[in-house]
């Protein structure tokens, strides 16, 4: 008996396996891919300032990445994944721009936030690059988190009234009358439960490190206002 057929029926089966495992882990891996900027934004209280400051740092740190390794060739970052394709961003000669990459077209551990370079028409992981393009990322936003943070506990004042100013969805711009700021916050880190009084013209007091309501002032410049109408008329 040829003990060589068992052997390659063995292996060919041990190779369709360690395939099917790879596309297996593929595909679990392209369900859970998150972009990094996300990843960020989902984990921490941001302010509209410091997610923009985040994001416009993203850019600069993939452009100056690219001119440092520009030996290895143009950089493609993916940043996004849609259906079937992936959106990247491409850097050569000092400039970016968008591009569209069928999956199909991409190296088998390639994901989103992965970093790619071309070469010979094909798409090869750089895992080098990716490494450190997200250990800059994590320690720029890292800086800017810890940043705004310190910003807000200084603005933060035991005892100071608070007026709102404006409101964007969970963010809430206060101006300290106590102190008569020049200048106001963003205070992203407001009680839930006061979110839907604080509109502008309200009056809030911080006492014991927690925001309370003070002075419903649009309510009683609503009620002047239509004791005044009704005087005119």
């Amino acid at each position: 008996m040829d003990l060589n057929i068992f052997r390659k029926i063995s292996d060919s089966i041990k190779r369709a396996e360690n395939r099917e495992f790879l596309v297996e882990l593929k595909n679990s891996i392209d369900k859970n891919e998150v972009p990094i900027l996300d990843k960020i934004e989902n984990e921490n209280k941001l302010s509209i300032g410091t997610k923009n400051k985040i994001e416009n740092e993203f850019d600069n740190i993939l452009l100056e990445y690219s001119k440092e390794t520009e030996e290895k060739g143009p950089l493609v970052y993916i940043v996004e994944k849609k259906d079937n394709e992936c959106i990247a961003y491409e850097y050569e000669n000092g400039t970016d721009s968008v591009i569209r990459i069928n999956e199909n077209n991409l190296p088998l551990n390639a994901s989103v936030n992965s970093a790619l370079r071309k070469e010979n028409e094909k798409y090869l992981l750089d895992e080098e690059a990716s490494l450190e393009i997200k250990n800059r990322i994590t320690d720029m936003a890292k800086d800017l988190i810890e940043k705004q943070n310190e910003e807000l506990e200084e603005y933060r004042k035991e005892g100071h009234l608070y007026r709102v100013s404006e409101r964007i969805n969970d963010s809430v711009f206060l101006w300290d009358i106590t102190d008569k700021s020049n200048f106001e916050i963003e205070e992203v880190d407001f009680p839930e439960e006061l979110l839907d009084k604080a509109i502008e013209g309200t009056v809030f007091e911080y006492i014991d490190e927690k925001y309370r309501l003070k002075w419903y002032v649009i309510i009683i410049l609503k009620e002047l206002r239509g004791i005044l109408d009704k005087w005119i008329d």
